[in-house]
């Protein structure tokens, strides 16, 4: 074998199975220390629930989730290059059927990582057939390999070059089971996975996909089959383009066969009023650019709705301090609300009456209001700032909304802070089953779930915010 070993880097593989470098995607290495990688993407879901601290099928939380989506490119960025530079990274494919669920502003956002790069190069479908048969193109090269690869994946996909084709009855198409897509002077491959890890002919297998990028260089054989489908998605395409270039001649002739259009034409004679309509627009144009370069207005403007929002809030707060310190006369239906639950045998149960919320204490914010709170709080949060966005998410709870104290006792569970997310915050189980128990009192029904998930949790003690 001409290619080291030690010079390829295998991620989702154990240690033991072939004598290979092996790592995490999430882990620190160098890809330039390295003549090929592979990447075995059945186990990116058990990283991703090991780095986000939840599971693949919760709900997360848009932080969490941008805070992934930023790990992620960052990592992908530099391999993506290293490839363009004429090396070779191979991924034994893996299709996601289940969604990441986000908290978004209009409700629960679907993730999906098959449109994550370089998973959006093909498109994937399930498949059971286990016969191959090698490409005619690269049947010198790999023919000998088909016997050690299973198949539970088939491929299509743009500028997509066949390695592998599944081989059906006369009633069945074959179809992609492996290819390559040329990524500037390098290679991706979407190889299929091998039946046992350890075989011993995957190194082999390796080695001779390190001279892929040389390949697909090759004159493709006129008479392989694959070449005329190609040739016949590209005929199309070419008509297109005689198309458009035989309209672009047309226009710059079209003074010496249409005067008529000579004045449309930016070379075009143009008649004085035409020249004033340009002058005057050009005039209106200067002025508008000059009235948006300077920036002072908006930021004024903003800071001074921020000041009147915030001047709104106080106002309210100190209402709410009176409205409590007086005594409320409930109409008589609401007297009738508050007194029944008093001869109700409910009371003679162990649970805990839930505290009535008046309603003139909900009154004192609108709707609108609310939302403008709940909104503060979150974009406070997406920039890491989880003090100031608790205090928007408190005045929000003390009106007896339950979506506010939902998200304050999140900021306090160890499920939402996650691992390298919130690095200085620290988790208080205690506060977060408060909030929990008062979002669940307000009728929110995801907190009973977040209470469940509390109990199962192991106790630490709690602490608090280190800036």
């Amino acid at each position: 074998m001409l290619l080291d070993s030690q010079r390829i880097l295998f991620i989702g593989m154990h240690s033991d199975a072939i004598p290979v470098h092996t790592s995490k995607f999430f882990d620190l290495f160098n890809i330039d220390d390295f003549h090929l990688m592979t990447w075995n993407v059945e186990t990116f879901i058990a990283e991703i629930e090991e780095k986000t601290g939840q599971p693949f099928q919760s709900q997360h939380h848009s932080f969490v989730y941008h805070r992934f989506k930023e790990l992620y490119e960052e990592r992908m960025r530099p391999i993506l290059q290293w490839v363009r530079q004429g090396h070779v990274l191979v991924i034994f494919p893996y299709k996601f059927d289940i969604e990441i669920k986000i908290d978004g502003p209009q409700g629960i956002i679907k993730v999906d990582l098959n449109q994550f790069p370089p998973f959006n190069l093909a498109e994937l479908t399930h498949s059971s057939r286990n016969l191959f048969v090698t490409a005619s193109t690269f049947y010198a090269d790999f023919s000998r390999f088909n016997t050690i690869f299973r198949c539970d994946l088939v491929l299509s996909g743009e500028d997509i070059v066949p390695l592998f084709l599944t081989s059906g009855s006369d009633q069945e198409r074959s179809m992609i089971a492996g290819a390559a897509f040329r990524v500037g002077r390098g290679t991706i491959v979407f190889s299929p996975p091998p039946k046992v890890w350890d075989h011993p002919k995957l190194l082999d297998y390796l080695e001779a996909l390190m001279s892929l990028p040389d390949m697909l260089n090759r004159p493709v054989d006129p008479f392989d089959p694959l070449s005329d489908r190609t040739s016949a998605l590209e005929r199309p395409a070419l008509w297109l383009a005689s198309f458009a270039a035989l309209i672009m001649v047309m226009i710059a002739l079209a003074p010496f066969w249409a005067p008529q259009v000579d004045r449309l034409l930016p070379w075009g004679e143009k008649s004085p009023a035409s020249m004033q309509e340009y002058a005057a627009l050009a005039a209106r144009l200067t002025e508008i650019e000059k009235r948006s370069a300077s920036s002072s207005f908006d930021v004024v403007a903003i800071k001074s709705v921020e000041n009147a929002l915030m001047r709104r809030v106080d106002q309210l707060e100190v209402a709410l301090s009176h409205l409590q310190k007086m005594p409320v006369a409930l109409p008589s239906n609401a007297q009738t609300a508050v007194l029944a639950p008093a001869a109700s045998p409910g009371l003679l149960s162990d649970k805990p009456a839930a505290v009535p919320v008046l309603p003139a204490a909900r009154q004192l914010l609108s709707t609108e209001e609310i939302a403008e709170l709940l909104a503060r709080g979150d974009a406070f949060l997406n920039r890491g700032d989880i003090v100031s966005a608790r205090l928007f998410y408190e005045r929000a709870a003390d009106t007896g909304d339950g979506r506010a104290a939902l998200r304050v006792g999140t900021t306090f569970d160890r499920a939402f802070l996650g691992q390298n997310v919130l690095p200085h915050v620290q988790d208080d189980p205690t506060k977060a089953r408060l909030w929990y128990q008062r979002a669940r009192d307000l009728g929110e029904a995801e907190a009973e779930r977040r209470l469940k998930s509390l109990e199962t949790q192991p106790s630490t003690a709690p602490s608090s915010y280190r800036p």
